[in-house]
């Protein structure tokens, strides 16, 4: 009866912890802001094993991209912890009024890259746009992939890779769009009225692109070239 107590006296201690009130996600001491503009805040989150956030809110609409993938208890204000999982690239969204901590339970460091909406996006929904697949004449490693994940009100995700040598169609971008880089990839980009540049990024880093170009990309690189994409509606 007495352990019965003291597990019931804990418990409602550390859910009274938790309903205090969260800190702003900006003073989160494990990310680090990466870019901000008019459309959006990227920031970069790094966790230690067995490293915590502190409980913190969302107060705006947010993507988070895990770029390690791994295993966290993710512990929302006020409810028990639970166990979650996360495979290399995943992708979530969540409107805002969202308060959590997360505590990496992996061997390895937790990363990922949260991207907060300056503009609240509506509901994720189903994409109408079937994936895509082809690879260059003759060849069955160097191809192009490209899933499309979900869209909002405001944006559309697609999950891209390139296999070693592969090039994609030459294409247009009407709109803003954003590259978050889920490994390290090297792209020679030949862009209509430019020469052509080399685009280096490591996994985590991200690229932000205004509307307006046509181009073709290249995998210049020695491994697959994976990146998640954001293209503004």
């Amino acid at each position: 009866m007495k352990n019965t107590t003291l597990a019931l006296l804990l418990l409602a201690g550390t859910l009274a912890a938790q309903s205090a009130a969260p800190v702003p996600d900006s003073e989160v001491p494990q990310r680090k802001q990466i870019l901000q503009n008019q459309h959006v805040t990227v920031s970069r989150l790094e966790l230690a094993p067995q490293e915590s956030t502190p409980m913190h809110r969302h107060d705006r609409d947010m993507l988070v991209v895990f770029v390690s993938g791994g295993r966290t208890t993710n512990t929302i204000n006020g409810k028990r912890p639970k166990k979650d999982k996360m495979e290399v690239g995943e992708v979530r969204f969540r409107n805002a009024g969202y308060a959590h901590a997360t505590t990496n339970e992996g061997p390895q460091e937790f990363r990922a890259v949260v991207i907060q909406f300056a503009e609240p996006q509506g509901k994720a929904g189903r994409v109408g746009t079937k994936d895509s697949h082809y690879c260059n004449p003759g060849s069955e490693t160097a191809c192009v992939n490209e899933k499309y994940l979900f869209c909002t009100n405001k944006v559309c995700v697609e999950d891209v890779s390139l296999g070693p040598g592969a090039v994609t169609i030459k294409h247009g971008h009407t709109t803003d769009h954003m590259l978050i880089a889920v490994s390290d990839y090297e792209l020679t980009d030949d862009t209509e009225g430019k020469a052509p540049t080399i685009r280096t990024k490591k996994s985590g880093e991200v690229e932000y692109i205004p509307a307006g170009i046509r181009h073709q990309l290249t995998n210049t690189g020695k491994d697959t070239a994976r990146f998640i994409v954001v293209v503004f509606r």
